[in-house]
């Protein structure tokens, strides 16, 4: 079950669909809510570019409104949700900060760094799936539909880390009123010609109470993630859930991968284990 949830609170309305999921899954799951805001000094002045002594006051400043700011949202959100959730600001590095209290929850909900031009979000979304421990929800900033899991789509390629997925994700799916498992390019079976991809995961998945259905395509010139992706909306899903980083955090840099495709051009919220 999910019982504790971290939320990372931005101090941009425009992020507002990320403090609007963790709210959502808080209710959904009666659980405990913490938010946390972390204000990095040296982030914020690389990001603005700012290196005069004489600015730091100015930085610190911006800071301090920003922080001020996300804990108003936090509280006026909470509030009027009915939730008494925990708050906290921290002076440091946002992805350390993070990691280490989301070790000790649940489940960790972020905002989607779909094209974020701060190195901030993208070092955060680049660290935290690996470091923590544990499961990480990215949420686009787009306008939260109000639904998250009820239609599911498992991107499976039987690797740990989309078995970590899917195991994280079984509070969800076990509540899921559809679910989906999905293999891009599966190897050839060796030993059976008719066996079908995903079958083993979705027989798990059928004796903790999930009926999922399975399909399979082909990737040919796209992107893996880009199947991903376009099937999700073909079928309507509100959740993907995928393993984050199967290959190493270099070489998803030097060749892209399905991981770095997600946390861009994915429109719906995306559950990553790793």
């Amino acid at each position: 079950m999910i019982k504790d949830i971290l939320v990372h609170v931005d101090n941009a309305e425009q992020d507002s669909s990320t403090l609007e999921a963790a709210i959502y899954l808080t209710q959904r799951f009666n659980a405990h809510l913490n938010g946390v805001h972390v204000s990095s000094l040296l982030d914020y002045a690389a990001a603005k570019d700012i290196f005069v002594a004489g600015l730091w006051e100015e930085c610190k400043e911006d800071l301090r409104i920003a922080a001020k700011t996300a804990q108003e949202r936090y509280k006026a959100a909470t509030t009027r949700a009915g939730l008494s959730g925990e708050w906290h600001h921290v002076d440091g590095d946002p992805a350390t900060t993070i990691i280490a209290q989301g070790r000790v929850v649940d489940l960790i909900v972020l905002g989607q760094p779909m094209g974020e031009p701060w190195p901030i979000a993208r070092n955060i979304a680049g660290k935290v799936p690996l470091a923590a421990g544990r499961p990480v929800l990215f949420v686009p900033m787009v306008l939260f539909s109000g639904s998250l899991g009820k239609s599911v789509l498992i991107a499976w390629n039987d690797s740990r880390e989309s078995a970590r997925a899917v195991n994280d994700a079984l509070p969800l799916l076990t509540q899921a009123e559809r679910v989906i498992v999905m293999a891009v390019d599966p190897p050839p079976a060796e030993s059976n010609e008719d066996s079908i991809p995903c079958a083993d995961i979705a027989l798990h998945l059928a004796r903790h109470g999930v009926k999922a259905e399975v399909t399979q395509d082909t990737a040919s010139a796209n992107f893996v993630g880009e199947v991903l992706r376009k099937q999700a909306e073909r079928q309507h899903a509100d959740l993907i859930v995928t393993g984050a980083y199967g290959h190493s955090r270099l070489k998803e840099i030097m060749l892209g991968g399905v991981t770095r495709y997600m946390l861009k051009h994915a429109t719906v919220p995306v559950l990553m284990s790793h």
